[in-house]
């Protein structure tokens, strides 16, 4: 057990890196929490320590702490102690690392960027960002967030950001995702299976990566999901395939060595159904060790989307002369096709792990027109 303060006694500990004052007035805790644990600002915290221990003596107690952050409060405003208790925020409280993940990771070089920070001028260096809305509105809910934890801390008294309204986002029609006719699947995955457009002189054959386009068109899956989909979670007697991870593109790099394993976009996991078809496709692929991976490129490493993609789908998409799409439009054609063959929003949005929302707003591209209209 720990022993109890001298009444009217402030302590002074390491909590979490970090120094933290804990003290008692009028039968209510109070606790502070200033810079880091080091032996500067220890002298300080000490003497902070002591003036709260006069006050309360002489009943100048200031309850709002404003007073007792003094020094410390001013340091901590600045750009490196913003950065660092990001970084902390991101670590500790988000579960998340800036060295992993791209939005973490952009909005710690923007706190850079901006130099000196403080409650007074956030707001304006913040409403000067030119981003586009989607990235603004990313950006505003997570740095709010993390002012909201500045303030539940004691380092900042208010949030400066709380008023500020997110961007109305305008639906832009994104040519290069626009779903593909079943024609064009059927043309497309032609192509690969029998090496139509596969140069003579390659050493590697289109044909390789015909379960992998198949897999995708079939289940609509993230590109980074099929990347990282193991022997593991297929089942080849129950018949199901178990999304639960994937295989992320790196901060610098969409190679192999730079992939990270997490879980999937939004943490949802599901289950698919392995078709006839699929099992067909996929078995080949099946007789290796529960960690490796299904799809693998010639070298047997992690596929590189980016790679795939502008040497191998965009040949292919020039060679059948169809407009060029990104490799996430089989996404939105899986997505477009199950609701326009009658499949409800929300099982389409299970089968993709998202919400029925968002299956709504971005996959009901109607692929046939009906013959007729509803009778009056």
């Amino acid at each position: 057990m720990g022993i109890k303060n001298a009444k009217g006694s402030v302590s002074i500990e390491d909590f979490r890196g970090r120094i933290r004052l804990r003290w008692r007035y009028l039968s209510k805790r109070y606790s502070l929490s200033l810079s880091c644990y080091n032996q500067t600002n220890l002298l300080q915290a000490r003497k902070t320590g002591l003036q709260i221990e006069q006050d309360m003596v002489t009943e100048n107690f200031d309850s709002s702490l404003v007073k007792y952050k003094g020094k410390l409060a001013a340091k901590i405003n600045s750009s490196s102690s913003i950065v660092q208790l990001f970084e902390e925020w991101t670590t500790n409280y988000k579960q998340m690392d800036c060295e992993k993940h791209t939005n973490y990771d952009s909005v710690r070089n923007m706190l850079r960027k901006w130099g000196k920070i403080e409650t007074g001028n956030i707001q304006k260096k913040f409403s000067q960002q030119t981003n586009a809305a989607v990235t603004y509105n990313r950006r505003l809910t997570m740095l709010m967030d993390f002012i909201r934890w500045l303030v539940k801390k004691g380092v900042w008294t208010f949030n400066p950001l709380e008023d500020i309204k997110p961007k109305r986002i305008k639906k832009v029609k994104q040519e290069k995702r626009k779903p593909f006719t079943e024609q064009e699947i059927s043309s497309i995955l032609d192509a690969f299976k029998n090496d139509t457009f596969t140069p003579k002189c390659s050493a590697f054959k289109h044909s390789h990566y015909y379960p992998f386009i198949y897999f995708i068109f079939k289940t609509g899956v993230r590109n980074a999901e099929a990347i990282g989909l193991r022997i593991q979670s297929i089942d080849t007697k129950q018949r199901y395939i178990h999304i639960k991870e994937v295989l992320a593109r790196g901060l610098k790099s969409t190679s192999a060595a730079s992939r990270i394993r997490k879980e999937t976009k939004n943490g949802k996991e599901r289950i698919l159904p392995l078709t006839d078809d699929l099992y067909s496709v996929l078995l080949p692929l099946l007789d290796r060790k529960d960690d490796d991976l299904v799809f693998q490129s010639p070298n047997g490493l992690a596929i590189d989307d980016n790679n795939f993609q502008s040497r191998i789908f965009k040949k292919v998409l020039q060679g059948l002369k169809i407009n060029d799409r990104v490799l996430y439009a089989c996404r939105h054609t899986f997505g477009s096709r199950c609701i326009d063959s009658g499949i409800t929003p929300v099982m389409t949005a299970f089968l993709m792990g998202n919400n029925p929302e968002t299956a709504l707003r971005n996959y009901t591209h109607q692929l046939t027109i009906p013959t007729d209209l509803p009778k009056i």
